[in-house]
């Protein structure tokens, strides 16, 4: 009976560990300034990424979950010039002392990993003939071959740092580091990302 009950925990410790191997989303490290009381009222989002399309998906969809929670945000594309993927200090102060806002939300890619894959496809057979006729008998089995086909992607991880600034303090007052895995498309894994980084604000009342 132990050892049946010592199986059983080994498998749901491997399961766990498996469950946690598979995760495309990963915290590092989370930080918050616990004498900091204030809830947001307006946020500035700068995603700074590789492409400009990746930025646009990045703040609209911040943009867009801290709307439904009752936050006023603004996506720094729609007011700030993309330069390659930087936007310097001084254009940001003079936006921020134009549009009043409270808080900056700095979300940054500072690290990318990449590995191939390879991914054996199904079996499948291919028959082929040495002469000019080719029938339905036993010589098509014999001069058929079974193919395995290998597959080839590339899997991403971007180690994602996001930062939250007090304007009057001048100051961070939240941070994240978190790996996210992309095996696909990245504005599938931006849209899973955001809701992640949006609940952990949340839990650190920030948004109550």
């Amino acid at each position: 009976m132990k050892k049946l009950q010592l199986y059983g925990m080994i498998i749901c410790l491997l399961l766990l560990l498996l469950v946690a191997g598979c995760s495309t989303i990963k915290t590092i490290h989370e930080w918050k300034d616990t004498t900091y009381t204030k809830k947001l009222h307006t946020v500035l989002i700068i995603a700074v990424v590789e492409q400009d399309y990746m930025r646009e998906q990045f703040e609209n969809y911040i943009n867009l979950k801290l709307n439904t929670l009752g936050i006023a945000s603004i996506p720094s594309y729609k007011v700030l010039p993309q330069r390659g993927t930087e936007i310097s200090r001084e254009e940001v102060i003079e936006k921020v002392n134009q549009l009043d806002v409270d808080t900056v939300l700095v979300i940054r890619s500072i690290m990318k990993d990449s590995i191939v894959n390879y991914q054996p496809g199904g079996a499948y057979y291919a028959a082929t003939a040495t002469s000019g006729t080719f029938g339905d008998g036993w010589y098509t089995v014999y001069v058929g071959r079974v193919v395995f086909p290998v597959r080839q992607y590339d899997i991403d991880y971007f180690t994602i740092a996001t930062s939250l600034f007090d304007v009057q303090r001048h100051e961070p007052i939240w941070s994240d580091l978190s790996r996210v895995k992309v095996s696909g498309s990245r504005q599938l894994a931006i849209n899973k990302f955001v809701p992640v980084l949006v609940r952990k604000l949340d839990q650190s009342r920030l948004l109550e």
